[in-house]
Formats: C-alpha cells, sequence, structure tokens
C-alpha cells in the first residue's frame, strides 16, 4: 500500500474507509453462508414454484430445511447481538401479530401465520448478521438471475409444447382439480385462466407469469434482478459482458411481464437514484432544500394523479381502479372498520377455508387470498396499530438506508463523493418494496418479508448498534465502521498512525486506535 503524499491530510478513518470501499467493490469467496442465503431468498420469492411442483407439504419441508439451517449458522457464527440491536418497529409488529392470538377469529391459523412469519424474520436476522453485505449483494443478484432465468426457459417450453398452458403438478392427481376449481369435470380448457401455472403466453400478445405463476410477481422479481445486477456491474463482481447480458434479459422479462407496478417502481427506483447521486455532495443545509423541493413536487404529482387518474389509466390501457384492486380495498376495508383497533387476528397468507376470506373476493372464479395493499391488508388483521408499526417499519428502513446511502466519507478533499456501488443497494431495493406495498400484500410475507427484515436489521446495525456505529476519531471525521459477525478487511501488517489529540499531553497520543473497517 503506497503512503500518503505528502502535506495530504490522511486520517486513518481515511485509510480505513479508502480500504473498505476497495474491499466492497471487489469479491469476496463464495461459501456456504453465501449459498444459504441466495437459496433462501430464491425460496422466499419462488415459493409459488416449490408449491406447484412439490404442493404445499414439499413447500414447508423446504421452509424447515432452510430454517434448520439458519439456525445452524446462527449458532456456529454467534454474533455478538443485543436485543436493543434490533429495530423497534419490527420487534414490535412481530409481537403485536402474535399476541392477536388472543382476540383471533381464527386462532390456529393465527398461529400458524405467526410461525411463518417468525421463520421468516429470523432467516432475515441470520443473514443480516453473518454475511457480509457483498456477499448478500452476490446472494441477491444469484436468486433473482436464476428465477428470471428459468422462468424465460420454462415459458419457452410451455409455448412450444403445451400451447394452452400447464396446471400446477398437485392438480393432476385425480379429482383436485374439480375440488378446487369448483367444475365437474373440469379440463385445461374449461378452468378459468387464473389456475393455471403458466398459459404460454411468451409468443402472444399477453403477459408471461414466470415459475412463480404470476406476472406481477415475476415482474418484481425482474426489477430486483436489474438492481442487483447493475450494482454488481458497479462494483466490478461481474464481468462486463456479463452483467449487461443480464441486464438486458431482466428487462425483457419485465417488459413481458405487463405490470404497471413494476413499470412505476423501475421509475420511482432510477428517480431514487438520481436522488442519491445529487444529495451526495451537499451539504446539510443545501439537502434540507432538496427535500423540501422533492416533497412539494411529489404533492403536485400525486394530486395531478388524483385528479386526473380516469385520463392517466386510459392512456396506459388501464382501469382507474387498478385492474379490479379498488373492489378489494373496498371489500377489505369494510371488514377492517368493524375491527379498527386490533383487527381480526393476524393470519399472514389468507386462509381460503376459514372466514371472511373464503369468499371475501372472487372474480371469474378465482378466490383471491390479498388485498393488493399491504397496509390495508394488516389493517384487517391487525387493526391500526399494527398498520401502524408496518408503516412506521417502512419509513425507518427507507430514512435509515438513505443515510446509508448518501453518506459521506470524510477523507481527502481530492478523493472526491465517489459513491460506492454497494451502499446504494438497500435504499433502491427498499424503494422497490415500498411501491409494491401500494398494490400488493406481498411485503408480509415470504420473499418481500425476508428482505425487509434485512434491510431494516441491517441498516439499524449499520447506523446505531456499538458494534457499526460510526465512530469519531477525530472531532471532524467519521472513522471506520465494524459489523457483526464480520471480520477485518485491513491486512494485518498495516499500521495506521495515531493521530495526537490537540488537548492531549506532549508526547503522548491523544484518542484511540482505529479499528479495521468490514466489508459488510
Amino acid at each position: 500500500m503506497s503512503r500518503p503524499e505528502p502535506g495530504r491530510r490522511t486520517t486513518p478513518s481515511g485509510v480505513a474507509r479508502r480500504w473498505g470501499d476497495r474491499m466492497e467493490e471487489g469479491h469476496e469467496p463464495f461459501d456456504l453462508a453465501t449459498a444459504f442465503a441466495a437459496f433462501a431468498i430464491f425460496t422466499g420469492f419462488a415459493g409459488d414454484f416449490w408449491r406447484n411442483l412439490l404442493t404445499w407439504w414439499g413447500f414447508g419441508v423446504i421452509v424447515v430445511l432452510v430454517f434448520v439451517a439458519a439456525v445452524i449458522l446462527f449458532v456456529r457464527r454467534r454474533p455478538p447481538l443485543r436485543f436493543s440491536h434490533l429495530p423497534a418497529p419490527l420487534v414490535l409488529f412481530v409481537a403485536w401479530c402474535t399476541i392477536s392470538v388472543a382476540w383471533s377469529a381464527y386462532r390456529p391459523e393465527t398461529l400458524l401465520g405467526s410461525a411463518a412469519q417468525l421463520i421468516t424474520a429470523f432467516v432475515g436476522l441470520t443473514i443480516a448478521v453473518t454475511v457480509s453485505k457483498v456477499r448478500v449483494l452476490r446472494a441477491l443478484s444469484i436468486a433473482m438471475r436464476a428465477i428470471v432465468g428459468l422462468s424465460l426457459v420454462f415459458e419457452l417450453i410451455v409455448a412450444l409444447f403445451f400451447p394452452k398452458g400447464v396446471l400446477p403438478l398437485y392438480m393432476l392427481l385425480p379429482g383436485a382439480l374439480d375440488s378446487l376449481s369448483g367444475i365437474p369435470g373440469a379440463t385445461i380448457d374449461t378452468v378459468p385462466g387464473g389456475f393455471k401455472w403458466s398459459q404460454g403466453h411468451l409468443f402472444s400478445n399477453a403477459a408471461i407469469q414466470g415459475i412463480v405463476g404470476n406476472r406481477n410477481l415475476l415482474a418484481m422479481v425482474a426489477l430486483l434482478c436489474i438492481i442487483a445486477v447493475a450494482v454488481q456491474l458497479g462494483a466490478g463482481q461481474l464481468k462486463r459482458w456479463q452483467g449487461i447480458a443480464w441486464l438486458a434479459t431482466a428487462v425483457v422479462t419485465l417488459a413481458l411481464c405487463r405490470s404497471m407496478t413494476a413499470f412505476a417502481a423501475f421509475g420511482i427506483v432510477a428517480f431514487a437514484y438520481l436522488l442519491v447521486r445529487i444529495a451526495r455532495p451537499l451539504p446539510n443545509s443545501l439537502r434540507w432544500i432538496m427535500y423540501g423541493i422533492v416533497g412539494t413536487l411529489m404533492v403536485i404529482g400525486v394530486s395531478f394523479v388524483v385528479l386526473f387518474n380516469n385520463e392517466l389509466f386510459a392512456l396506459i390501457n388501464r382501469s382507474s381502479d387498478m385492474s379490479g384492486r379498488g373492489d378489494i380495498w373496498w371489500a377489505v376495508s369494510q371488514i377492517a372498520r368493524d375491527h379498527w383497533v386490533v383487527g381480526l387476528g393476524w393470519v399472514s397468507y389468507w386462509a381460503p377455508w376459514v372466514e371472511p376470506f373464503s369468499d371475501l373476493q372472487v372474480v371469474d372464479g378465482i378466490t383471491y387470498l390479498q388485498a393488493h395493499n399491504a397496509y390495508i391488508d394488516a389493517w384487517m388483521q391487525v387493526g391500526v396499530i399494527g398498520a401502524g408499526l408496518l408503516v412506521a417499519l417502512m419509513l425507518s428502513t427507507l430514512v435509515r438506508s438513505w443515510w446509508l446511502a448518501i453518506d459521506r466519507p470524510q477523507y481527502g478533499a481530492d478523493d472526491g463523493f465517489r459513491i460506492p456501488p454497494t451502499a446504494v443497494l438497500a435504499f433502491l431495493v427498499t424503494v422497490a418494496l415500498a411501491v409494491q406495498s401500494l398494490t400488493e400484500s406481498r411485503l408480509l410475507i415470504e420473499g418481500n418479508w425476508l428482505l425487509m427484515c434485512y434491510f431494516a436489521i441491517y441498516s439499524k446495525l449499520r447506523i446505531q448498534d456499538l458494534p457499526a456505529l460510526p465512530r469519531r476519531t477525530l472531532p471532524d471525521h467519521t472513522g471506520p465502521i465494524m459489523t457483526i459477525g464480520q471480520r477485518p478487511l485491513l491486512p494485518a501488517t498495516l499500521e495506521l498512525p495515531v493521530p495526537e489529540h490537540p488537548n492531549a499531553a506532549p508526547g503522548k497520543p491523544g484518542g484511540r486506535a482505529p479499528q479495521a473497517p468490514s466489508g459488510g
């Protein structure tokens, strides 16, 4: 490592930050923890793939295996975790959902839903405290690329060999399709399209569904794939041709899904990245001016959409109630109003065998099992208290991940304000989750809940907890960051000078020796 140039202001913090930025943009060996994280994220977002292939029982076995692997990894790493490290809104929301069994109208389902919620949250916690952010980025990218790639291959096979579409394998069991559809003698020709795993639309003018069996879910995966691959390209984790090829594949998949929610999320994520680029070099005083301008523009934009919603949706060939979501929101809100304080009781996945979910919203013979809005869904299940905690969880994660994205290392001025690519991952993914949560309830379950828990915990650790707190080694410099469960990235032989404190006695170094930074 070269020595600092004469006369250049370089602190231990600056040296450590530069080493940390270099390492977080490079490669880390692929290990079992990365493989675990990738498989857990894949399972979270491709749960319908496992269920359509192996039934709910097979999916349950896979979930148990993932949970056991998380427990083993957590116990082996033994991270120095304290209860105070966890974000309060997350802890309170999970606790409130769990205790709702006391007044639940469907207690067995509440217990089952709470177990699924806790398992997913624990997996997110395990990844946050045992896997570095460079490895998490790699795992997220692997999982999203796997779903996108398998989905396109799957759709190609269906379009070529099964033009009428294919059913989930468990529906091929004798009598299963009749029972589920309620249509005697049902066949693939007579059941509504919603029962099909894929409708074989790759070469027609309609949306594809992929291995997840839903265009909106596949579109969200494609968007996350775009974010992860773009960050990997910036961090040097992918070869240029490989990254460009996957970006093109994900963009094509996003277009083929024809999901307006994902299109809107893509635009908002791009705008969010632009804001990071603008805000990072600004002093705090100018950032507040930027916040005011952006807030004003958002209010104007929302007002415009509300006033001219019919005309705007007509331009994109969509109904103003967002493909029937208005009816679902109204039906769910009517139930929520009757139990507006504490809700009916947590259920996570809607259970179609209990009231009111069995016939709350039936469209073309398909029983919808979500409110298509995470906050309205939470309001019905756990009341205004639970919905408020969910909103607090989302807002606090957005704010903390924003701080991490615009954090400006305060070392030598000639280093500029280059953004380490991995610094923006948490913010961009959280923005995407926030947008989707307005038209889908997936934030409450599976992959979205896993990432929500991970980024909420990760951002809290990086901002506030003792091991990850940005330490001050000089009055005007931010020191290196240590993250729970991570090894120092500085070589053991690197010697960092300890500056003298202005008030220290002559000949005695002031302040404390700097700590090595982590790539986590």
